[in-house]
């Protein structure tokens, strides 16, 4: 994420480059086998990452909060991953038909997507980059700080250098998640509008060009609807 721009008044830019600032904390990366058998960094810096944290009692949360994002599906600058935690579930019996059925459903959200992926300029199919992780032994849950299962609908949200940014421990309001997530978004665009303003001001427009604009956010609304 951009950081904060010196104030240039009288005296404060001296201190603002005299005082020391702590350095970001390391990056930590997290990786996963998803439904696909793909191995996939569920963090992957350059964009914004929404992960999802669902069990069988919030398949039904888990469901609105996927189609409050799908405005924001298929956007270069943003990627969902949706992570099962099945550790307390009968279905870690049968591992191999739970991700048989994770799969199916995947192929048929897909069908759903490609009206907004279209929407945000992307032709590629949603399948593609469609990624659902069964943590059926607790593998991965605590991994991302979810020591114990819950019955609520859980978030975390990563930016574009691939750290944390914020926390849901309880996702009940599908308006607010996706009005978090567009901030998130535009903020990362505004910062790299002013990295690349800066960059040009410094080495002239002909060397450095402003990047090409993606496609706009949708507007506030609790509504996913594309139309």
């Amino acid at each position: 994420m951009a950081g904060m721009a010196v104030l240039h008044f009288p005296g404060t830019l001296f201190a603002a480059l005299s005082t020391p600032t702590s350095a970001p904390p390391p990056l930590r990366k997290f990786k996963a086998v998803d439904a696909d058998n793909h191995n996939v960094y569920l963090n992957r810096p350059g964009s914004i990452t929404l992960i999802i944290g669902t069990s069988e009692d919030s398949q039904d949360a888990a469901r609105e909060a996927g189609k409050a994002v799908y405005p924001f599906q298929g956007r270069p600058d943003f990627q969902l991953m949706v992570v099962v935690d099945l550790r307390d579930s009968i279905a870690s019996w049968v591992p191999s038909v739970v991700l048989s059925q994770m799969r199916s459903s995947l192929d048929a959200e897909a069908i759903e997507l490609k009206p907004y992926f279209l929407k945000n300029g992307n032709k590629s199919n949603p399948r593609n980059s469609s990624h659902v992780f069964a943590d059926f032994k607790g593998t991965l849950c605590p991994e991302l700080g979810w020591n114990e299962s819950s019955d609520n609908l859980r978030g975390i949200l990563f930016g574009a250098d691939g750290r944390e940014i914020q926390r849901w421990d309880k996702i009940d309001d599908m308006g607010k998640l996706q009005g978090d997530l567009r901030a998130a978004i535009q903020h990362l665009i505004d910062a790299r509008k002013a990295q690349a303003a800066a960059a040009a001001h410094t080495q002239g427009t002909k060397i450095m060009q402003p990047p090409k604009p993606g496609p706009p956010l949708p507007p506030p609304s609790p509504s996913p609807s594309p139309n």
